[in-house]
């Protein structure tokens, strides 16, 4: 079984974004370390319309081209090291600035498909450009929803066609969203393996121009998230994350869900989520799946979950760690 340890490289984009250092250099420095000493190949989602954000408003400040200067050059030795860097796009970039010190942050736009398909395609082609010229050529091909918000297909597939963006990682079986500027539904989809697909992800096409390599998915009851609300308020110190920013919570109907109902959760290495890695890869296992796609953010990262997650990876399961090249 392939194991893909995958990382949505981003800021927070709640009321509060978090600096550059603290949300994804220090976090991502950190997990690097563990990569370095186990020889693993990471891959690294970049939310591009950030950096294309701060290119359109560094005139304003020293800081953002300071911070603008350091993360290229953090994307270029992370490719040089070996690691992936893929496609993630949170297009509510195109419409914030920087005022007084800080992001003013615009969500409405939050979903790529808020904007037009003639708009879509030229953002995706402007992204993935970018992204070549920070990693290389060889980087870009796959592609991260950003909030898993890939539905409807049909409005970015043409888009994606022409950036030549070909491998999907959104999908993460069972998964569901119903806030309107967040939605999303996975249900439908394979609960195992990967397929190849053409204008819905979660439908398998064997003559699809794409190929979906879903994110790993478990099934958690209520007291997972009572849990997890616990060990928020008043876990350790080695509990806390590294960023210093706040996200967008999910929404009430969505939450309430969670604290209800079961529910199936990517199997991440975040925070207190970290906690269901060995379970999650023993379901896995057992049901002798092609592969176990494991998600991350630097931003939630934090000693207790890198711990979990160095625990995780024995030699044997180290050996098993493979990037989204080894599907083309």
């Amino acid at each position: 079984m392939n194991i893909l340890l995958t990382l949505d490289y981003e800021l927070f984009f709640g009321s509060r974004t978090g600096s550059l250092n603290a949300s994804i250099i220090e976090p991502t420095n950190a997990i690097l370390k563990i990569a370095q000493k186990k020889r693993l190949p990471l891959v690294f989602f970049v939310d591009i319309a950030y950096i294309a954000a701060l290119r359109r408003e560094m005139h304003k400040d020293a800081s953002l081209r300071a911070d603008h200067d350091l993360i290229c050059r953090h994307i270029e030795t992370l490719a040089l090291q070996g690691h992936e860097i893929q496609l993630h796009i949170h297009s509510h970039w195109e419409d914030c600035h920087w005022e007084h010190g800080g992001w003013v942050m615009n969500t409405k736009r939050y979903k790529l498909h808020d904007f037009d398909t003639q708009t879509i395609e030229q953002l995706v082609l402007g992204y993935v450009r970018l992204l070549k010229e920070l990693a290389g050529d060889e980087h870009g091909f796959a592609y991260r929803a950003g909030g898993w918000v890939i539905q409807p297909f049909e409005k970015i597939r043409s888009a994606l066609l022409a950036a030549n963006v070909r491998v999907d990682s959104t999908v993460f079986p069972g998964g569901t969203a119903e806030d309107a500027a967040h939605y999303f539904d996975f249900r439908a989809a394979p609960r195992f393996g990967n397929w190849r697909f053409d204008t819905d992800p979660c439908r398998p096409d064997e003559a699809g121009s794409f190929l979906e390599v879903p994110i790993a998915s478990i099934t958690v009851p209520p007291s997972f998230y009572w849990r997890f609300a616990l060990h928020k308020k008043f876990g350790s110190a080695s509990q806390k994350p590294f960023g210093d920013g706040r996200a967008i919570g999910p929404g009430r109907a969505d939450t309430f869900k969670k604290l209800l109902t079961r529910t199936s959760t990517v199997v991440s290495m975040d925070g207190y989520k970290s906690s269901l890695l060995e379970r999650a890869y023993k379901q896995y296992s057992k049901a002798e799946a092609s592969e176990f796609c494991v998600i991350g953010h630097p931003k939630a990262l934090s000693p207790y979950s890198l711990d979990m997650l160095d625990r995780f990876l024995t030699p044997s399961r180290a050996a098993q760690v493979v990037g989204y090249r080894h599907y083309l």
